[in-house]
């Protein structure tokens, strides 16, 4: 397992959006989670939303971490994601957001998503981002995840 943080510049991490979307497909599907979009799904506008979020990595806007895993057959693959929002303004700078904590259900329990907040935890304190926010749906799968990881409930 390796973790990468996306280089709007490399033509190999973005040739990776169709697999961000396919991962944040499969999480909806499976998760039933609302995760930005609701179904019935349309790929294509879920490729142009990740497009879109690329574009903010070139901006500086997000930091997006990229987990990769082994499948079955050894091939490494995107098996999962998280997004640092950076909101560049002036009144708090030391603010992150953390979006689109995805793993995809064949790489699951393995670890993924505690490793790629630990690194996005590093992103975003090496960028002067010391409070982290995030939001979660309700009784979702997400909801047991975080309170592992440390992070507190403060509205509901």
């Amino acid at each position: 397992m390796s973790l990468v943080v996306f280089d709007p510049t490399n033509s190999k991490h973005t040739a990776l959006i169709p697999s961000f979307a396919d991962i944040h497909i499969q999480c909806i599907e499976i998760d039933e989670t609302i995760a930005t979009f609701m179904p019935p799904l349309n790929r294509h506008v879920i490729i142009d939303w990740w497009k879109e979020r690329a574009f903010d990595a070139a901006e500086g806007k997000r930091v997006i971490i990229m987990a990769f895993s082994e499948d079955t057959d050894g091939a490494e693959q995107l098996a999962g994601f998280v997004i640092l929002y950076r909101p560049l303004i002036e009144p708090s700078p030391f603010r992150g957001t953390v979006e689109k904590l995805l793993v995809s259900p064949k790489f699951r329990r393995q670890g993924l998503a505690r490793k790629l907040m630990e690194k996005l935890e590093e992103e975003a304190k090496a960028r002067g981002q010391t409070l982290l926010t995030l939001d979660t749906t309700t009784g979702g799968s997400a909801e047991m995840v975080y309170p592992k990881l440390g992070y507190i409930q403060v509205l509901v």
